[in-house]
């Protein structure tokens, strides 16, 4: 049996032969460029971190922590305190919601909700957040069976939003009318899980090395000199 570790991996490296098929732009290259261009290396206790600055303004990243792998690519520019990376466009995972009927012999008081993954992605890794009509919410793990929200009496209008955390994918809330009774059906379409977008992302210089935060943690990305 393929453990959730395994599955993540094997997700991620998917993400990665994404990043090779995209078609990689030209930026032109500077004296300042070609100074920052090279190696660099993040890694710290159980985290390994690695990103390359290509000469021609293209960069590769790549992290390990825990049981996420995840990957990115596309340009960068120097603003001479800094760096600015920008990711190459990829389609980000998403939730599609399926429907919504009665949940026939399901459990009584309760909203139901069922989520199609792909082959070998534990659904237990998902997550639901629930909001009540009075404002409380609060959040349910899917198992491998799926999910059952209890509900009180009347249910009224319920929003759910389902969730990737350990990939920090979220999909876009659903508004249920008169909850309790019924069954959410919804699919997950991975796409390029495991790519991490850059959207001008900022990395500054300090004490020789660019900064990013990620996981709660500072990754410091100091050059690896040949």
């Amino acid at each position: 049996m393929m453990t959730k570790r395994a599955a993540i991996r094997k997700f991620g490296i998917a993400a990665l032969l994404v990043c090779g098929v995209l078609l990689p732009g030209t930026v032109m290259a500077g004296p300042e460029t070609a100074a920052i261009a090279g190696q660099y290396n993040g890694t710290q206790m159980e985290m390994a971190v690695h990103l390359e600055l290509g000469e021609d303004g293209r960069y590769r990243y790549a992290l390990s922590y825990g049981a996420v792998d995840e990957y990115s690519q596309g340009t960068w520019t120097s603003t001479g305190s800094a760096i600015v990376l920008t990711s190459d466009p990829v389609d980000a995972p998403r939730f599609d919601f399926l429907g919504e009927k009665a949940a026939a012999g399901g459990p009584k008081g309760a909203l139901a909700v069922d989520l199609e993954v792909p082959k070998g992605l534990p659904l237990s890794l998902f997550r639901a957040v629930v909001t009540l009509a009075d404002g409380r919410s609060f959040t349910s793990d899917f198992s491998d069976d799926g999910l059952i929200v209890p509900l009180e009496k009347g249910g009224g209008k319920v929003s759910i939003r389902l969730g990737l955390p350990i990939f920090e994918v979220q999909g876009e809330p659903v508004l249920v009318d008169n909850a309790r009774g019924k069954r959410l059906s919804f699919a997950f379409v991975p796409n390029a899980l495991g790519f991490k977008i850059f959207d001008h992302a900022v990395l500054p210089l300090r004490d020789g090395a660019y900064v990013f935060q990620r996981y709660g943690r500072d990754v410091m990305f100091r050059k690896v000199e040949d």
